[in-house]
């Protein structure tokens, strides 16, 4: 079976209940692939299974990665991820954020990276999931403005 597409893998008519309402996966998808931020998740046995697919990712994924060890997935700082998800597994720990500088190309700029324990209504430890930002997105950007009040939003015209 191939992993290209979501059609591939779940009927794109297929609806997936939640608590709080009822989304096709394939509106979903689409959702997903709007967050102006990425997301990623290894399961319980640290097993890296999904990732958002957003354009002008942060960190560059491959589909290869899905299935594999996230300790592999990350040789230079293996000791410190086996830690944080120890941490997690075992409740020390609940979430850890940091942020640090673009790494790549002559654009400055900071990157905001947070990891959560995934948790089911009863506690067992389901796996961890990362999101992470461009903060420069959300900084003033040239030309754009955000309004103080409510009153000064109701006038904003429509690009």
């Amino acid at each position: 079976m191939s992993k290209d597409k979501l059609s591939d893998l779940i009927s794109p008519e297929a609806v997936i209940n939640f608590e709080t309402g009822a989304i096709k996966a394939s509106t979903l998808d689409s959702i997903i692939k709007l967050l102006p931020f990425e997301m990623g998740f290894c399961d319980a046995n640290d097993i890296f299974r999904w990732y958002s697919n957003n354009p002008d990712r942060v960190h560059g994924r491959r589909k290869e990665a899905i299935g594999r060890h996230v300790l592999e997935l990350h040789p230079k700082v293996a000791h410190h991820v086996e830690k944080l998800l120890n941490d997690f597994r075992s409740g020390a720990r609940d979430e850890w954020e940091f942020w640090f500088p673009k790494r790549s190309g002559e654009e400055s700029g900071q990157i905001y990276q947070k990891f959560m324990a995934v948790r089911d209504e009863n506690g067992k430890y389901l796996g961890c999931m990362d999101v992470t930002v461009n903060i420069d997105l959300f900084q003033g950007k040239e030309g754009k403005h955000t309004p103080d009040t409510i009153d000064e939003f109701m006038t904003v015209k429509p690009e």
